[in-house]
């Protein structure tokens, strides 16, 4: 049985009642991962390229920007690259002939680190989360390029549902977003999981008081606490961000057309509405993905500013190099974005597909950052200080 084909009795096997590792206080009401996903789902199925209709391009046939050449890999091609290099990894180690040292010699113990730089687990959980959730929700269930899918999908009653087949949709793609129903009415602090009251302060919270957290309307996952994450970096600044508030309240507003159509087809002034909504909640939904990139610029370049000192720490660099670049990674599988093509692939010039990690070559690199940094804040209109400080 291959690793990357699983099929529905495999997944049955493999999946069974196991308990989810994911904890809260109260419980959680979903113990194991069938609960969440009653019908045989995965990651392969999902990802950019993958999915049969839908995509804006063909992503499986060389429009894959930003690791190697353009078409080196497709989306789920270069998870299974950086799989294949940590099972590498991890068959030295077994084997007692790992020989990855980090740049001042010393021995490289994570098998999910590269000698090159690279954090094989923050690329694949990072990358993931824009080519599977950014590309599900923005390229699938809230795009109109298709008839009968996404936004232009029939507003009518799904067979033996009480809710339409567009509603089901939409609340898909909001879904993707990661947000608690009750997301307003936490601090970001909250969201972030930094501090506030008790009863948010871990970034979920019992909204229905029934003594278990929900994890499909009571929790906040992924980009929905990034947003939170950098709202709250700006707080004390002359011009804070709120992408939280403004993402959720375009995605409020949005369903609220829908609902307000009453079960029937929406009208031309409707559907408009309704995509004028959703460019909102997909603007700020990036601006959080695009100022989180702006956050590990910033970490990066503190850190190779330590490179050939005793002040450097190899694993703290190249975590933050890879939450960069696999963020940078998913902008491009938004139809909507802001960035050209001609911006997605001079960004990752920029960054690169590795660090610098030679002490005489490195302020070269770090001037290439900071115009990775200066083209996110023109295209994003982002305010200088806010990209200072993130």
């Amino acid at each position: 049985m291959s690793f990357y084909d699983i099929s529905e009795t495999d997944y049955d096997t493999i999946v069974g009642d196991r308990q989810l590792t994911l904890t809260t206080s109260p419980g959680s009401e979903q113990l194991s991962l069938r609960q969440i996903s009653s019908s045989h789902k995965d990651l392969d199925g999902k990802i950019a390229g993958n999915d049969a209709t839908g995509q804006h391009k063909d992503w499986n046939n060389g429009a894959l920007v930003g690791w190697g050449a353009q078409g080196s890999f497709s989306p789920d091609g270069l998870v299974k690259e950086w799989f294949d290099m940590l099972a590498d990894n991890a068959v030295a180690i077994a084997a007692s002939t790992d020989n990855r040292v980090d740049p001042a010699g010393n021995p490289i113990e994570a098998v999910y680190l590269t000698e090159s730089g690279l954090d094989l687990k923050q690329l694949v959980q990072k990358f993931l989360l824009g080519a599977v959730a950014y590309s599900q929700g923005t390229d699938d269930y809230l795009d109109d390029d298709i008839d009968g899918k996404g936004l232009l999908t029939a507003n009518t009653l799904a067979e033996g549902k009480s809710y339409t087949s567009l509603e089901r949709t939409y609340d898909e793609g909001f879904g993707y977003f990661g947000a608690a129903r009750n997301y307003l009415a936490y601090t970001d602090d909250e969201i972030a999981a930094k501090g506030g009251r008790e009863a948010y302060a871990s970034g979920y919270n019992d909204a229905n008081g029934d003594g278990a957290i929900d994890l499909t309307a009571e929790y906040n996952f992924g980009n929905s606490v990034n947003a939170a994450k950098r709202d709250r970096g700006t707080a004390a600044n002359t011009n804070p961000t709120d992408f939280t508030s403004k993402a959720f309240n375009a995605f409020l507003a949005g369903r609220q057309i829908i609902a307000d159509a009453n079960q029937q087809p929406l009208t031309d002034e409707q559907l408009a509405d309704l995509q004028a909504q959703r460019d909102i909640a997909v603007e700020y939904w990036e601006k959080s993905i695009a100022s989180t990139i702006v956050h590990y610029i910033n970490d990066v370049s503190a850190d190779l500013a330590q490179l050939g000192t005793e002040g450097f720490s190899f694993a703290d660099m190249a975590k933050h190099w890879s939450e960069m670049k696999g963020f940078a990674l998913g902008l491009q599988f938004n139809p909507h974005s802001p960035l050209t093509d001609a911006d997605f692939a001079n960004l990752h010039g920029f960054l690169g597909d590795a660090p610098e990690l030679d002490v005489d070559a490195v302020d070269g690199y770090l001037s290439d950052l900071q115009l990775a940094r200066d083209l996110l804040q023109d295209r994003y209109g982002f305010d200088a200080e806010n990209v200072a400080n993130w």
